[in-house]
């Protein structure tokens, strides 16, 4: 996008950002008309961005308002595609039959989800507060976090040298680290051959045991004073020197603390199961009746693609 057209759109996604939120509230202080964007071939009202910002989950709709280049990006969506359907009108295809009944589909497609969504939503929520509790005391495993580790490591592998001149080279440079003529991340920056030192300078950052191989985690988790340097760990890797900084030990979080995640899944699985049901209601439908032989007729007319398995069974 050019500069030009990106700060076009940045200026109308600060009105957007005026607009929509307080249409979102219900508020009469935003006229519905008001244009956002126009052009020689369409228009965009406050009413329009609206309607295209319901598309976004609501606990999503600060974020993205708040987002300048996402709402840009949101506008210059809505240009293109109003423009290109204000062209698809005056050339007639709406009113061309096939697109007429595409039109008419997805409409019903929609009608649907709505309908659904509503007779989900009107069914009254019962307490999960228990449920929540019993999942709670049989998943204590689920809340738990296990110990983790805060370290740095300067990596000395062995595909450039042999693990002899390796081992050698990790002494060097530990005797520096102890030493003090250098800080460990300097040294990092300097010798490792994780590529990932360039950026992080060795940090690591916390780790559980698991997020390591068996040699590193052994020792970084045996080690419990700051600043401590351990003596060069070999992996399959090569050879590490792990710096320790800190650990926090295995905790499990209350059920305070994850109350509302447990009931939010709740929620969501009773109104799944909500939904099934109704999908289920409209199947079992006894008035519901399928002209078989009318399908079958229809799908005998249907063109049925090759199998590529088969058309290339017979090559050599």
């Amino acid at each position: 996008m050019s500069l030009f057209v990106w700060k076009k759109y940045a200026a109308l996604a600060a009105m957007a950002c005026c607009a929509a939120p307080v249409l979102a509230a219900g508020s009469a202080g935003v006229d519905p008309a008001q244009v956002i964007a126009e052009s020689s071939q369409m228009k965009i009202t406050a009413q329009d961005l609206e309607t295209d910002l319901q598309r976004i989950p609501a606990q999503y709709r600060a974020e993205v308002l708040a987002n300048r280049q996402r709402l840009s990006k949101i506008l210059e969506n809505l240009v293109i595609n109003k423009t290109l359907a204000a062209q698809a009108r005056s050339a007639g295809i709406d009113k061309e039959a096939d697109m007429t009944r595409q039109i008419q589909n997805a409409a019903e497609k929609m009608l649907a989800q709505e309908q659904l969504n509503r007779v989900v939503n009107a069914v009254p929520l019962p307490d999960f507060t228990q449920t929540a509790r019993e999942q709670y005391q049989l998943n204590t495993d689920k809340y738990t976090e296990q110990p983790t580790v805060h370290a740095s490591h300067i990596l000395i592998d062995t595909k450039s040298r042999s693990a002899e001149e390796a081992l050698e080279l990790a002494r060097k440079v530990r005797e520096q680290a102890v030493a003090g003529s250098k800080k460990f991340d300097e040294l990092a920056l300097e010798y490792s051959d994780d590529p990932s030192a360039k950026s992080n300078k060795g940090d690591l950052g916390f780790f559980e045991a698991k997020r390591m191989v068996k040699p590193f985690a052994d020792t970084a988790f045996a080690m419990n004073t700051p600043g401590e340097i351990s003596e060069p760990v070999k992996t399959q890797f090569g050879y590490h020197l792990i710096q320790f900084h800190e650990s926090k030990p295995r905790t499990v979080r209350t059920f305070d603390e994850v109350k509302d995640k447990i009931i939010q899944g709740e929620r969501e699985k009773f109104q799944n199961e909500q939904r099934k049901k109704l999908l289920s209601d409209i199947l079992s439908d006894p008035s519901l009746k399928l002209n078989e032989e009318a399908a079958d007729r229809f799908l005998s007319r249907m063109p049925i693609a090759a199998d590529p398995k088969a058309s290339s069974a017979g090559k050599h």
